[in-house]
C-alpha cells in the first residue's frame, strides 16, 4: 500500500500526500491557502460553497495545467462557469473508478443527506481512496462488499445529520480509525462536547482528533 501523510485543513477539508503527489478533498471557503497548493486532484462531493470553494480551485487549475478536478456536476459545472478548462473537470456521474495521483479512487454515487423535505435533493459523491480511505461528504452512504476501512472520514456536525447518525455509520462500518471533520460550525467548546462521544464515534477502532494543520501518517 501506498504510504501517505494525512492532514486535517478544517471543517471537511482533507489533504493526502504520497511521495509526488497531493490530493484535496472538499477545497471549500473555511479552508486555508494550502489545500490550494500544489495539488495533483481536487476532489470535491457536492457544490456547497464549504466543500468546494470555486474561485480559489479555478485559481489553482490554472496555476497548474497538470491538475484535475473530480466532481458531481453541479459543482463541475460552477468550476466551467468560472473558467477552469474544460480538460481539466471531470464529471463523476456514476460509479466507475479512476486513478488519481496514482492512487485507485472509487466513487460512490447518491445524494446529499436531507436537510428539509422543502429543499430539493442535490448529489453527493463519497469517495473510496485506496480501497481503505472513505471520505462520506454530506452523507452516510452504503457501501457495497463491506470493505474494510482503514481511516473513516466521519461528519459529526451540520444542519443534515444528528450525531447519533455518525455512531451508527461508524458502528455500521468498523473503520480502524476515525477522523472527526464536517465541524467548522463548531467553536472549541462544541468539539470538546462531541469528542467526549470520541468511544461510540469510534465504531470500534480509534478516534483521533486532527486539529487544522495537523497530519498523521497511514
Amino acid at each position: 500500500m501506498t504510504p501517505l501523510e494525512i492532514t486535517s485543513l478544517g471543517h471537511s477539508t482533507i489533504r493526502l500526500e504520497t511521495n509526488d503527489a497531493a490530493i484535496v478533498l472538499d477545497p471549500g471557503t473555511l479552508a486555508p491557502a494550502i489545500a490550494f497548493e500544489r495539488v495533483a486532484a481536487f476532489l470535491i462531493t457536492h457544490d456547497h460553497d464549504d466543500h468546494v470553494d470555486v474561485e480559489r480551485v479555478v485559481a489553482a487549475l490554472a496555476a497548474n495545467p497538470a491538475s484535475r478536478a473530480w466532481a458531481p456536476e453541479a459543482a463541475a459545472q460552477r468550476l466551467s462557469r468560472a473558467g477552469a478548462p474544460a480538460d481539466q473537470i471531470a464529471i463523476v456521474s456514476d460509479e466507475t473508478p479512476f486513478a488519481a495521483a496514482e492512487l485507485t479512487i472509487q466513487p460512490i454515487v447518491g445524494d446529499h443527506a436531507t436537510i428539509h423535505h422543502t429543499l430539493p435533493d442535490s448529489p453527493n459523491v463519497a469517495y473510496l481512496i485506496d480501497h481503505r480511505i472513505l471520505h462520506p461528504g454530506d452523507a452516510f452512504p452504503h457501501l457495497v462488499n463491506s470493505p474494510e476501512i482503514d481511516v473513516l472520514f466521519l461528519p459529526i456536525s451540520g444542519p443534515w445529520m444528528r450525531i447519533a447518525d455518525a455512531i451508527d455509520y461508524a458502528a455500521a462500518l468498523q473503520p480502524r480509525v476515525v477522523i472527526p471533520i464536517h465541524d467548522g460550525d463548531l467553536n472549541e467548546g462544541g468539539r470538546a462536547l462531541t469528542d467526549r462521544l470520541g468511544p461510540l464515534l469510534a465504531g470500534g477502532g480509534r478516534y483521533e482528533r486532527l486539529r487544522t494543520d495537523e497530519s498523521a501518517m497511514l
